[in-house]
């Protein structure tokens, strides 16, 4: 009874919210060193490329110019040249990627044997930072010591040496085989992972009705992995549209302009030209490129966590 007494003798406080309010301040106080941080190396950077492309540089001076920048670049044919070469170059490599990738993780989730060495294997060129990768393609495709040139003269098929990046079509060729093959393992990854989530009863059940592979693989395995190839290649196409490193190093954008993608077409603007304010729009609009199909992914991850929902 006493205890009863105490209780109701204790005058009710109304709910104020403050200490819920201190906590949140305690958590913006936590996460201010990263905040911070991420605007030091993301914000400032996109604010001060913003600020050039709307400024004309010559030297130390710089006039504010507005959107002169831009309607120069549009009008300039060198940037639609390559924007043309930009979306060739995106294009065969994401569709080598996608088709090569799942054909390489559909072999390796069969494979018994030697599974994690293969595994290790086929990683490499991924594992391996992409100046590196492009620096031993160069070796390889040099004309007159080059390891490819000597296999091809010693198998017959070309009677003398070729320069493999001193002509457009070669050389587009040549930069397009090595995006591909260092980024065959990042889709290869994304499919193989997908192929061990699909349940094995779907296969039993298909062998059951006397399935054939091909049709195990058309009504059962591609339905299962829509989705994650849907989402692989954007991430893909955001991954491959702002490449430079391999071309800058194996071509630096020529010949003749035959591998100058959009990045490379910006690096020779800025730093071999001189134009800062031009380069820093072309910089804007390939942002641009890249958030549209930033907003295809996320919109694409949506739909997939509401059909999970269902």
């Amino acid at each position: 009874m006493s205890n009863t007494t105490t209780t109701t003798n204790i005058p009710a406080r109304a709910w104020t919210g403050r200490g819920l309010a201190r906590e949140r301040w305690h958590g913006y106080l936590f996460l201010a060193p990263t905040l911070l941080f991420l605007a030091a190396v993301i914000v400032l950077p996109l604010f001060h490329a913003f600020w050039t492309s709307f400024q004309r540089i010559r030297g130390l001076n710089s006039t504010f110019v507005g959107f002169a920048n831009y309607v120069r670049v549009l009008e300039d044919e060198a940037f639609w040249h390559s924007l043309r070469v930009s979306l060739g170059f995106v294009s065969i490599s994401v569709v080598a990627h996608v088709v090569l990738g799942l054909l390489l993780a559909l072999a390796l989730n069969k494979i018994t044997f030697a599974r994690t060495a293969l595994r290790v294997l086929f990683l490499t060129p991924w594992m391996v930072a992409a100046a590196v990768g492009a620096t031993i393609w160069l070796w390889l495709l040099e004309p007159q010591f080059g390891v490819i040139n000597y296999i091809l003269q010693s198998a017959g098929l070309i009677s003398a040496p070729v320069a493999w990046l001193g002509t457009p079509g070669t050389a587009f060729a040549a930069v397009t085989t090595v995006e591909i093959w260092r980024g065959v393992p990042f889709i290869m990854l994304l499919t193989l992972a997908g192929l061990q989530t699909i349940p094995a009863e779907q296969y039993e059940a298909a062998e059951i009705d006397g399935a054939t592979t091909w049709q195990k693989f058309r009504f059962i395995t591609l339905p299962n992995l829509k989705y994650l190839l849907v989402v692989a290649s954007t991430l893909d196409i955001i991954n491959v549209v702002r490449h430079y490193d391999i071309i800058g190093i194996m071509t630096g954008g020529g010949p003749a302009g035959a591998t100058e993608v959009l990045p490379a077409l910006l690096y020779n603007t800025a730093f071999r030209a001189n134009r800062f304010g031009e380069a820093a729009a072309i910089g804007v609009l390939l942002l641009l490129m890249v958030l549209i199909f930033a907003a295809m992914y996320l919109r694409i991850t949506r739909v997939g966590q509401e059909d999970d929902r269902r």
